[in-house]
């Protein structure tokens, strides 16, 4: 069964986008004064290049060294992308001259909108605070400020496994001070000070705050520069060059990388199965045949794991996520697929995710037809719920539908959604902006195929047990 599991993906996008403040402990450098200089004449519009068309790899054969070094892949897909990922946002805080980037918070005060194309599945629900951290030296010390609005504070492995989860769920609308220690730390904390142990020294904290519509905005934001973060120490310097597409010797020097700075025993005790393959072991002692295998085998593994996240087989048409998500353990085929699609995943207890990309008879969902959506009254949702559009590329990554209402998602506190009677709500999906009253309920699709996610935070007993079901989505008459 293949499936999309909807993970809010924000890895990407936390400082590309306007309204990203400075990290709470780094000075920021004044820009010099830009020099007078004389208007060059307006020059011809360069021709748009046209992007080259998706070319999947070729499938790779299922031999049991291709099997195992698969095997391989996934157990060192996580780590890569959460190197890959602190790399490219530390070295955007260092150009920023807002110092290293490491154990400092990193507030987002503006929402993902239609240009936000550098990270998979965004929403459009909460702002962000990511920071990388870097525990090898001492405590990090962490403080949630009282927030009367839904909150959370995620703290990642190197793993990409979820380890602690404070917020709303934890406090109410308290806050707290913790210190944030890595696996191996020992000693005492101040009075009134709870201790988080990460299982690796390398870790990343993201924090959520949701906004309740465009008038909100200012309020979240200040509600989110109010978690603070301080450390005792210093950092383990790290220079290493993560791409975006790498080769083997990219691949393989950066798991061990990862596995080497965690402190995590268990972690390297299970890296170490993989010996023969060539995990914990320096590139160039490989031999040529280890060599040109992961240099061959590269792309086709990565797209395995993207070809795994496109929408599929479910109930009524709509995908489920995994009751493990977020809390993998060994299972390194969730955990590659996650680390793919969408970083930073909650696990359920938190926020369900679930995706369609096909009606509850089957066919695909596209915005040349109209849709009906219900959502059901009364959900056992405790934080809030949404329901976004994503378009879909030819290689599987969503993104958000441009369209002039700025409408890329509706939920809980859409205050301009009219509900039925019976309080449920039934939601017109086309391309097609309908005309008169009836646009209040439209989510605006793209002409192709589309992907809807609904996200439900702090869910309740009927959406964790799988008690509760959203309706199958519906074709119905298009509404001019």
């Amino acid at each position: 069964m293949r499936r999309h599991w909807g993970i809010a993906a924000v890895a990407l996008a936390l400082l590309a986008q306007p309204g990203t403040a400075a990290p709470t402990r780094a000075p920021v450098k004044k820009a010099a004064p830009a020099k007078s200089v004389a208007k060059p004449a307006p020059a011809k519009p360069a021709a748009k290049p046209t992007a080259p068309a998706f070319v999947a790899p070729a499938p790779l054969p299922d031999t049991p060294e291709i099997q195992a070094l698969r095997r391989a892949f996934r157990f060192g897909f996580a780590p890569f992308e959460m190197l890959r990922t602190r790399q490219l946002q530390i070295s955007r805080v260092m150009a920023a001259g807002m110092g290293t980037g490491i154990n400092a918070m990193i507030p987002r005060l503006t929402l993902a909108d239609a240009t936000t194309r550098d990270v998979t599945t965004p929403n459009n629900d909460t702002l962000y605070g990511s920071a990388w951290l870097d525990l090898s030296q001492g405590p990090i010390f962490f403080s949630i400020p009282d927030l009367n609005r839904y909150h959370s504070a995620s703290l990642m492995s190197i793993t990409g496994d979820v380890v602690a989860l404070l917020g709303t769920r934890t406090n109410g609308r308290n806050g707290g001070r913790y210190a944030i220690v890595g696996p191996n730390w020992r000693g005492d904390l101040p009075a009134g000070v709870e201790m988080v142990r990460s299982q690796s020294n390398d870790a990343w904290l993201l924090v959520r705050v949701v906004v309740n519509g465009e008038e909100d905005l200012a309020a979240a934001a200040d509600g989110l520069t109010r978690f603070t973060l301080s450390a005792v120490a210093g950092e383990t310097p790290l220079d290493l060059a993560v791409p975006l597409r790498p080769n083997g010797k990219a691949f393989v020097t950066t798991v061990n990388t990862a596995i080497e700075r965690s402190g995590d025993a268990l972690l390297a005790n299970r890296a170490a199965q993989f010996a023969d393959q060539g995990l914990g072991k320096a590139w160039d002692s490989l031999t040529p045949e280890q060599q040109k295998l992961w240099n061959d085998s590269l792309p086709a593994l990565i797209h395995e794991l993207r070809a795994g996240l496109v929408d599929g087989d479910g109930i009524d048409g709509w995908v489920y996520p995994p009751f493990n998500m977020a809390l993998y353990g060994e299972d390194d085929d969730l955990r590659a697929r996650v680390a793919l699609g969408g970083l930073a995943a909650l696990p359920r207890i938190e926020a369900v995710y679930v995706s369609a990309s096909k009606d509850g008879q089957g066919r695909p969902l596209t915005g040349d037809k109209s849709w009906r959506v219900k959502i059901p009254a009364n959900l056992p949702v405790g934080g809030f719920w949404s329901l976004t559009m994503y378009s879909q590329e030819p290689d599987g990554r969503l993104f958000f539908v441009p369209n002039d209402l700025n409408r890329f998602a509706v939920g809980d506190r859409s205050q301009h959604l009219r509900p039925e009677r019976d309080g449920s709500i039934e939601l017109f999906v086309q391309n097609a902006k309908p005309s008169g009253e009836r646009v209040v309920n439209w989510l605006p699709a793209p002409k192709g195929n589309f992907v809807l996610m609904f996200r439900a935070y702090l869910p309740g007993a009927g959406l964790l047990d799988g008690s509760v079901r959203l309706p199958p989505v519906t074709e119905d008459e298009m509404i001019p």
